[in-house]
C-alpha cells in the first residue's frame, strides 16, 4: 500500500473520502454497484448501425434501468454522455445511492480484440475536480493492460493512474481502477498457455495499480474455467493477497449464472463486492416492447438481490467505521483545523 492508497478504516485526514466510500457501500461495507456506463457497445444492443440509434432512446433506456435497479444496489456506475447528468436531473438515483463515473476516454474500435482502442487517455473536461463538484462519490479509470506489454506503455499507464489518484485524493474522491487484459495477435483464450498469461497479468495489474494509488480495484475474475473450482479458489486467494486492499469483481461479459459462481468463489477470499453490468441487465436493453423491458428489469432486480445474498456475511468490507468507543481519541477537538491538509 502506498501513501496515496486509502486504508479501510477512516482517519481525520480521510473523512471526506470515507464519507463517499460509505455512500457506495451497504451497512456491511460491501459494494454492490449496478454498472451502466457502457458507451457504443450499449448502442450496439439496439442496432448494429450506431447511426440508427438516437441519443434520446439511449438516455431513456439507461434512465429506465437506473430508476429501477438503483433501488437494489448501493451505487450506480454511469457515463458522462447518456446517464450521469440525466439521471441526476431526472431524479432517477435515490439520494442514498452512490454515483460513480469513469474518467477514461474510450475510442470505439469494433474490429479490435476488446472493441476499443487500448491506449490509456483521460476524458477531456471530465476530471476528478468536476466529479467532486457535481456530487459524485467515486471516479473509475479503465486501463487496458498486459503484464508483458512494452515497458514504456506500462510506465505511462502507472503514471496516469498515480496522477489520477493524486487528483482524486485532492478532492477526497475515491479512485476505482479497472485493469482489463486483452489478447494480441492470434492468441486464443481456449489455449491453456494463454489462460496462464492472462491469470498472471490479472494478478500483477491488481497489485501494481493498487500500489499506484487506487483505492478500490475493479478486477476480472482471474481464471476463465469455472469447471475447476479448486483452481478458481486458489487464484482468488492469490488475487486478494496481491491487492492488499478492497477489490470488487466486474462481470466481463459472462452470463449471470457464471458471474454468480465467480462472486460466490471470490466471497471466500476477501472480495468486497461487485460492479457489474450486462450480466445483470442484458435481458432488458434493446429494441423490445414495454412488457419485455419491464420483465427484463424485474429479472435484473432479482439478480441484484440474489448477488447481495451471496455476499451476506462474507468477503471483506471496503469501509470499516471506527468503533464509537475509540472515535473521540482518533478525531479530537481540533481535528477540523487540519482536515484538508492530508495529515
Amino acid at each position: 500500500m502506498t501513501a496515496l492508497s486509502t486504508p479501510r478504516v477512516p482517519r481525520p485526514s480521510s473523512l471526506g473520502l470515507h464519507r463517499r466510500l460509505s455512500r457506495i457501500c451497504d451497512a456491511s461495507g460491501h459494494i454492490r454497484t449496478m454498472a451502466i456506463d457502457h458507451p457504443e457497445n450499449y448502442l450496439k444492443l439496439f442496432d448494429d448501425d450506431l447511426d440508427a440509434v438516437s441519443f434520446e432512446e439511449v438516455v431513456e433506456s439507461k434512465l429506465d434501468m437506473i430508476r429501477v435497479l438503483s433501488r437494489h444496489a448501493t451505487s450506480v456506475l454511469v457515463d458522462p454522455v447518456w446517464s450521469f447528468g440525466q439521471a441526476v436531473a431526472a431524479g432517477a438515483v435515490p439520494g442514498d445511492v452512490g454515483l460513480i463515473s469513469g474518467i477514461e476516454a474510450l475510442y470505439y474500435q469494433p474490429d479490435s480484440a476488446v472493441g476499443f482502442d487500448t491506449e490509456l487517455r483521460l476524458r477531456p473536461g471530465w476530471d476528478p475536480a468536476l466529479l467532486a463538484t457535481l456530487g459524485a462519490d467515486a471516479a473509475k479509470l479503465v486501463v487496458f493492460h498486459r503484464e508483458d506489454q512494452d515497458a514504456a506503455v506500462t510506465e505511462q499507464q502507472h503514471a496516469v493512474v498515480a496522477e489520477a489518484a493524486a487528483q482524486c485524493h485532492a478532492h477526497q474522491l475515491p479512485l476505482v481502477v479497472e485493469p482489463l487484459w486483452f489478447p494480441v495477435g492470434d492468441e486464443d483464450t481456449a489455449d491453456p498457455a494463454v489462460r496462464a498469461v492472462r491469470r498472471s497479468s490479472v494478478l500483477a495489474s491488481a497489485h501494481s495499480f493498487r500500489a499506484a494509488g487506487a483505492d478500490i480495484m475493479k478486477v476480472e475474475f482471474p481464471v476463465l474455467d469455472l469447471d475447476d473450482l479448486d483452481a478458481a479458489h486458489e487464484a482468488c486467494a492469490a488475487l486478494d493477497e496481491a491487492v492488499d486492499g478492497p477489490w470488487v469483481l466486474l462481470s466481463a461479459g459472462v452470463t449471470y449464472e457464471g458471474f454468480r459462481t465467480q462472486l460466490d468463489v471470490a466471497a471466500d477470499h476477501g472480495c468486497s463486492g461487485f460492479m457489474a453490468g450486462r450480466a445483470i441487465w442484458g435481458d432488458a436493453v434493446g429494441r423490445m416492447d414495454a412488457d419485455q423491458r419491464r420483465a427484463g428489469a424485474d429479472l435484473a432486480a432479482r439478480r441484484l438481490d440474489e448477488l447481495a445474498s451471496v455476499l451476506e456475511g462474507r468477503g471483506a468490507p471496503a469501509y470499516v467505521p471506527v468503533d464509537q468507543s475509540e472515535v473521540a481519541a482518533l478525531v479530537g477537538p481540533e481535528w477540523y483545523r487540519t482536515a484538508g491538509s492530508g495529515e
